[in-house]
Order: C-alpha cells, then structure tokens, then sequence
C-alpha cells in the first residue's frame, strides 16, 4: 500500500509542476515525507518568490531517495527546476547529499553537498545544508518545530547564486506531514 501512495504522489508532484530547499528531515527506514516550502527571495531588488513540493522516503537505515520541484516567479518569465537526489546518512546527523537538477531554461546538472541536523530543544530541530554544481550554489539553515510525531512546520533562511546571475536569499517557512 505504501509503495503505491508512493507512486501516486510521486506521478502528481511531477505533473503539478514543483532547487534545494527541503529541510533536512530525519526519517526512519520506509517512513515518507511530503512537504511544502514558500521562501521571498530577493536577488539585487528583485522579489522572487519561490514555492517548492517535495517527497523522500528512507529507503534504508542509511539511504533517503528524495523528488522536489521548485517554481520560481518574478517579473519576467518563470521558470523551474526538478531535482531527484539521495541523502547517505553517515550518522543520525550528518548526511552526504547527491542528486541532478533539472532547469527549465537550462541543462541538467548533477549536484552534491552535505546537510547536518541537531535537536536544540525537546521539539525543535535546527538544519543546515549546501549544495553545489558546476554552475550553482545554494544553502540553507533553519528550524523544525514538531507539531506531534508526524507534522513539524520550518522557519529558514535560504540563498542561491547561479554563474553570472545576482545571489537570490530570504526568509521562507513550510510545513512537511510524515508517514
């Protein structure tokens, strides 16, 4: 049953339409995550807004296969990107990010990084994350709040810079629903 809710959200995440900006999240072996993201950017004045859908599931004690889909709006055209990566845990805390991205505007480009998470208090979690590739970098910091076992709403701060193109950073917040 899992695998087929999988499959499903997997397929209408991809048609809905949906850069790094999932929070590092700590999941078990076969637990899933689907979560939301909004973050308003600003790149030299310009406001962006930037609207992200994602889903990972722990395929393994240490392996987490993750889709997410970015829409960025701004004055002058949107655009996109698709990212599929995997997250290797080397500990409970500190995770290996690998993954490819997909630009509507542009090439495919293989990334990689790192991401690390700690508690900073019984239902808050902080999170920070940089991931790289050979036109882009961005990273991320923020905090979870735990609503119950399977909620937690984020607060971050996120920034991207591409080759030849003005740094876009901002606050956002998201809310992911595990199960």
């Amino acid at each position: 049953m899992k695998k087929k809710v999988l499959t499903i959200l997997t397929g209408t995440m991809l048609a809905a339409s949906v850069s790094f900006a999932a929070p590092i999240n700590d999941l078990q072996q076969n637990e899933t995550t689907i979560g939301y993201n909004h973050y308003n950017l600003d790149a030299s004045g310009v406001d962006i807004d930037n609207d992200s859908f994602y889903l990972e599931n722990a395929v393994s004690d240490k392996f987490i296969l993750g889709i997410e889909r970015n829409a960025y709006s701004y004055p002058g055209p949107d655009f996109n990107t698709t990212d599929i990566y995997a997250h290797y845990k080397l500990d409970p805390n500190l995770r290996l990010i690998v993954g490819n991205r997909n630009y509507s505007d542009g090439p495919n480009k293989m990334f990689y990084g790192i991401g690390a998470s700690t508690a900073l208090a019984p239902r808050i979690d902080g999170y920070a994350s940089v991931t790289t590739s050979s036109i882009a970098t961005d990273w991320q910091v923020g905090a979870a709040y735990k609503l119950n076992s399977q909620t937690a709403l984020h607060l971050g701060y996120k920034s991207y810079k591409e080759d030849g193109a003005s740094r876009a950073d901002g606050l956002g917040f998201g809310v992911n629903y595990t199960f």
